[in-house]
């Protein structure tokens, strides 16, 4: 079962060279579909995801899976796909791209799968079931809603500096660019007003001081 194999070797640590080696697959048609899931390791809920995405990957062998690293990859490509909360999980092909809207249940995920690929899920292994049965009571009430950590003070120190980096160099680049487009009106502006203060201060000095004929 070579995806399997695929998946063993990519583990839980994957970069931008392990989504793009799904992203080969997906355009050459090398396999139906191809499962990518994006995680952060200070995340919870990706930690709670982990047993589920590794059972699917043994349960679906014909899938490649792919599990990318949050903090292995830059956030402009977090952004082309649109992956704000973690975990996030695709199934690709080269006509489509489905995200997973749901709870971390095997039994939501299977069924997922099944709608997406119309493959039927391999029996698991008394050890896989016990793996994939528990899910905590704070996800049953959530079934149509992906759980997903996207707070920003909830990031790891060193990507939240990373990623608040680029927001900030953005904004003061379009805040210099604001003030280059305005400074001419700004210039007039501030030379008006000085003037007019001029102005003022030496009526006011000749109220003042009025000359003596």
């Amino acid at each position: 079962m070579p995806s399997i194999k695929l998946f063993l070797r990519v583990g839980f640590s994957g970069d931008e060279i392990s989504l793009q080696k799904a992203l080969n697959m997906v355009h050459g048609n090398i396999h139906e579909y191809v499962a990518v899931l994006f995680y952060a390791s200070w995340c919870p809920f990706s930690r709670s995801f982990r047993p589920s995405f590794l059972t699917l990957s043994s349960s679906y062998p014909s899938i490649p899976h792919f599990a990318v690293k949050e903090s292995a990859v830059r956030p402009s490509i977090l952004s082309k796909y649109g992956v704000h909360g973690f975990p996030t999980l695709f199934l690709l092909n080269s006509k489509m791209r489905v995200r997973y809207h749901g709870n971390r249940s095997f039994e939501s995920l299977s069924t997922f799968y099944n709608e997406v690929t119309g493959f039927q899920i391999k029996s698991l292994d008394k050890t896989s079931r016990d793996k994939t049965r528990h899910v905590p009571k704070h996800e049953n009430h959530k079934s149509s809603e992906q759980e997903s950590w996207s707070f920003s003070w909830a990031r790891s120190p060193q990507n939240l500096l990373r990623q608040e980096t680029y927001l900030a160099l953005a904004t003061t680049f379009v805040l210099f660019r604001l003030l280059y487009l305005f400074y001419p009106t700004l210039l007039v502006f501030a030379r008006f007003t000085w003037k007019r203060i001029n102005r003022d201060v030496k009526l006011g000095t000749m109220l003042e001081h009025p000359l003596l004929i």
